[in-house]
């Protein structure tokens, strides 16, 4: 019989302690140079490409931050890479050591959170073949609930061919796949006023979403269990106009449903840092998809989710409940609970 249902936090960060000592050290980790900025901030590079790390240092060890999940009312934390290290340019063989690595170090962490973390692995999508092994890796051996995926894989979008077999196992694993955005495509063009993370992540997120909603995707796959990371960008704004583009554009047609229905199948984080944008989410998929969330530890996210949720006075009280803890089980499954539980929360 179930116990109590803990407060989930969905969508939440670390950085690999074998990064952060390349960092300290200046050097490279299965072909990624790592270095701090002037500020002390952590950086990561691959060839020109530079992506530095909006957190405050120093960084938090598993043990460290059950203070900051206490200070924000959060039972349980799932826990993935940082996207700054979302390097899906490398060679197939560093993508594979990488995620690897990434994911033993993520199983540590879990480990040493009794029972106050879940893993979502991180896998090396250049390399389809190889992120499906890791991600049954990740689901059987390591234990995780899922995969955390780029918004995009060196510019592949997530209706693509190569694709497709990634977001079969995952279906067939019962894995949850977070869609987080990372490498911004419009970057060139948003360099002002930090636009690139204000405007092109939830632009990228919106993208992903209805590639995989215009290219069949969620059609071929109704057992997908899909996230969409900051509310699900700009999607819920933009369903009316995908729904009219339906109707009139033939390239469309993959889908066999109107986007605003197909858009009930994704579930959404709750950081939309506005109450009624996240009313707007809740009217457009419905409370049951809408998950707790909260980017922790980084600038750009909601760093107290609870009280954020609790504040929206819109809101229902049965809708809140839903969010914070009600609707996780269903995703994930009792068993991510059973630590938590037995540790006496």
């Amino acid at each position: 019989m179930a116990g109590p249902s803990p407060v989930v936090d969905i969508h939440a960060h670390f950085a690999p302690q074998r990064a952060i000592d390349a960092a300290d050290r200046g050097d490279a980790w299965h072909g990624i140079t790592f270095s701090r900025g002037a500020d002390g901030k952590f950086v990561s590079q691959v060839g020109a490409s530079r992506a530095p790390l909006a957190w405050e240092v120093p960084f938090e060890t598993a043990g460290q931050r059950l203070a900051s999940l206490d200070a924000r009312s959060i039972d349980i934390q799932m826990v993935s890479l940082t996207p700054t290290m979302y390097w899906h340019d490398l060679d197939a063989g560093n993508g594979r050591g990488l995620a690897r690595d990434v994911n033993d170090e993520l199983a540590e962490f879990v480990e040493r959170g009794a029972g106050r973390y879940i893993g979502l692995g991180f896998l090396p999508l250049q390399d389809p073949k190889g992120a499906v092994a890791e991600l049954e890796r990740a689901m059987r051996d390591l234990g995780f609930a899922g995969a955390v995926v780029a918004s995009h894989v060196h510019g592949t979008d997530w209706d693509s061919a190569e694709l497709f077999p990634v977001l079969e196992a995952a279906a067939a694993l019962g894995a949850f796949v977070l869609i987080h955005p990372a490498k911004v495509r419009a970057s060139p063009f948003l360099g002002k006023y930090y636009l690139r993370n204000f405007l092109g992540n939830p632009m990228e997120t919106t993208i992903a979403a209805a590639a995989m909603i215009f290219g069949g995707v969620l059609d071929r796959l109704p057992d997908l269990k899909v996230g969409l990371s900051h509310a699900g960008g700009y999607a819920a704004l933009a369903i009316g106009r995908m729904d009219h583009g339906h109707q009139v554009r033939p390239e469309t047609r993959n889908a066999s449903k109107l986007p605003s229905e197909l858009l009930k199948a994704f579930w959404i984080d709750s950081i939309a840092h506005s109450p009624l944008a996240l009313r707007h989410v809740i009217d457009e998929i419905g409370i049951g998809r809408v998950l707790l969330g909260s980017d922790y530890p980084a600038d750009m996210g909601e760093p107290y989710p609870v009280d954020f949720v609790n504040s929206c006075a819109s809101l229902t009280a049965h809708e809140k409940t839903r969010i914070l803890s009600g609707n996780i089980g269903q995703l994930i499954g009792e068993r991510h609970f059973e630590a938590w539980r037995a540790a006496g929360r």
